[in-house]
């Protein structure tokens, strides 16, 4: 089996596919919550290392292939990671997500989905989704959600063609970090029919090697500034479905 629980050692590449499936929100909410002298790179890895949060390594799973992690799927029964109290203290640019997940209460929440970009439509990501909505079933949650960009066209396409139903929207907020407009979208769908859509065994088809260097989505804040303090020599992931 190609896909794995994540370690500590899986944060540096988690945080660069969380942040770019995150459309940003991620570098911003690690810029905010960094502690005096912490660049959000190192604030992304305190918060992905630790045993509790929502960027927890434990809610992650990961595809390997070539020994390298490929894929991330983070995800989470959202009523054991998210309070009542989270709206009234979130700030104005995530109001609108955390609205949003306040409808999904009771689902299992698909918190990141990403894919190395030069995989991409090689199945990896709905691997990593099948995987994700089995672990649904077993924890008996019947329904899962996710959020996703208005202007993630082919994404927003997969979940429609899947059995994710449009649940509400609201206005993406813009930031620095943002590289896109649009709205967020809330989906959700039946865990039994996503049972009997999604397949059942790992990827093909993928290439003897991953080696393939650097790769698109250099405006990423996580990457840039990786790249800027020579920090963690990763891959540039991007959003892969």
């Amino acid at each position: 089996m190609n896909i794995r629980n994540a370690t500590p050692d899986d944060a540096p590449t988690i945080v660069d596919m969380v942040d770019l499936a995150g459309e940003g929100i991620p570098s911003y909410l690690w810029r905010t919550r960094a502690r005096d002298g912490e660049s959000a790179v190192e604030a992304g890895l305190r918060h992905t290392s630790a045993t509790e949060g929502e960027f927890s390594f434990t809610h992650g799973r990961v595809y390997m292939h070539d020994n390298r992690v490929i894929g991330v799927c983070q995800a989470f029964d959202l009523d054991s990671v998210r309070t009542h109290d989270d709206i009234s203290n979130c700030c104005g640019v995530i109001r609108g997500l955390v609205e949003l997940e306040a409808m999904a209460s009771g689902t299992w929440y698909i918190n990141a989905l990403a894919t190395a970009n030069h995989l991409r439509r090689r199945g990896v990501g709905r691997s990593l989704l099948a995987d994700s909505i089995r672990r649904a079933d077993v924890l008996g949650l019947r329904q899962v959600s996710l959020i996703v960009s208005s202007d993630n066209r082919p994404a927003k396409a997969m979940y429609d063609a899947l059995g994710f139903r449009f649940e509400a929207q609201r206005v993406a907020e813009e930031f620095p970090e943002q590289g896109n407009g649009g709205e967020w979208i809330l989906m959700i769908a039946d865990t039994a029919e996503l049972m009997d859509a999604l397949p059942t065994r790992p990827a093909v088809s993928l290439p003897a090697s991953c080696d393939t260097g650097a790769h698109d989505r250099a405006g990423s804040a996580i990457a840039h500034a990786k790249r800027q303090q020579g920090a963690l020599e990763r891959e540039v992931l991007a959003v892969g479905t």
